[in-house]
């Protein structure tokens, strides 16, 4: 084939996507992916059914995503943004320190108690294993940052007379207080349970006396 033929047999080839039009079929994937696994469950959808859904070809979402497990990391790290975006807020409306932990610490079960299809998305998907969730941990270092609101709460709560392997104890023993309290107000509701700033409200308390 000549120089001149080649040249126009690639000109009539498919062009390359831009950036913008990428972007779109990602949020494309990824919308359908969360409607998926939130309806049907992680483990129970296909890659090919992905395809389906989002209306590409499976090819195509073997271009964006090698396994189904990258889709699931990667809505997991945009729930997590979403939920300390909104506790930056909570934070920024208070001045005293212990009002900004309880309110901060309230804002974080709120947010799974009212997006329980997020808790489940991002604590109960099953097929998921710990090496899994280990290189989510591992490789989103920026999302994971952001627990760092907690820890600065409750340091700027203890005041200066707490030093930092303190602090780190006490954010440790309050988050799993808090994810405690979200677990089982969401899987066990038909339990009579306190209100959830109370239990938050003692969570804290608990931290800070301790």
């Amino acid at each position: 084939m000549s120089p001149a033929k080649s040249s126009k047999a690639a000109s009539r080839g498919r062009p390359a996507l831009s950036e913008e039009e990428m972007a779109h079929t990602r949020r494309r994937i990824t919308a359908c992916a969360l409607r998926l696994f939130q309806e049907e469950g992680y483990d129970a959808v296909s890659m090919r059914r992905l395809a389906s859904e989002a209306g590409c070809t499976v090819m195509t979402l073997y271009r964006y995503y090698e396994r189904k497990i990258d889709l699931l990391r990667e809505l997991w790290a945009v729930v997590f943004t979403e939920l300390f975006d909104a506790l930056d807020g909570v934070a920024a409306k208070h001045d005293d320190a212990v009002e900004r932990l309880n309110a901060v610490a309230l804002g974080y079960v709120n947010f799974w108690l009212n997006r329980r299809e997020h808790y489940f998305l991002v604590f109960m998907s099953s097929g998921v294993s710990q090496p899994d969730v280990s290189i989510f941990v591992e490789s989103e270092g920026a999302v994971l940052q952001r627990f760092g609101l907690i820890y600065d709460s409750l340091a700027g709560a203890l005041g200066s007379a707490a030093d930092e392997s303190e602090i780190m104890l006490k954010t440790q023993l309050l988050l799993c207080a808090l994810n405690g309290i979200a677990h089982n107000l969401i899987t066990i509701s038909a339990y009579p349970w306190a209100k959830p700033d109370a239990l938050v409200g003692a969570a804290v308390s608990g931290a800070l006396n301790s």
